[in-house]
């Protein structure tokens, strides 16, 4: 939920008051928007136990991740990291990633997309249910 704050040129928003939606592939993750604006947008993104996405681009938008907790299994081309809470991934424009959760608890990240065209994508998933 975003707070209009008139002539403020600052959004708002908070974790669990969006919208969770469900990526249209089996065992993948439920993204939040949490703030989009003209030129960068975030997104809380939860990969169940094992799920994860399969390889993917973020379109025209430059991608950072952070790991905010479990353990994340980024794979891009041939190269594969296991990333922990607190890592940080700079993923650039067409780099074509692969992301696993490697525990068996809900891993949590942070997503920022510049410019934030990706998220657009994000919006168009279904409600999860």
């Amino acid at each position: 939920m975003f707070r209009d704050r008139g002539r403020w040129k600052v959004k708002l928003g908070r974790a669990g008051s969006g919208v969770f939606r469900a990526a249209p592939v089996e065992g993948g993750p439920r993204v939040e928007v949490l703030v989009a604006g003209e030129n960068l947008s975030a997104a809380r993104v939860v990969l169940p136990p094992g799920g994860g996405m399969p390889e993917h681009d973020h379109g025209e938008s430059e991608a950072m991740v952070v790991v905010r907790s479990g353990r994340v299994l980024m794979r891009s081309g041939d190269q594969e990291e296991e990333l922990e809470a607190g890592a940080v991934a700079l993923i650039g424009v067409g780099e074509r990633v692969a992301l696993r959760n490697a525990s068996q608890e809900e891993a949590h990240l942070l997503a920022v997309f510049s410019p934030p065209g990706f998220v657009r994508n994000l919006e168009a998933w279904p409600e999860a249910g």
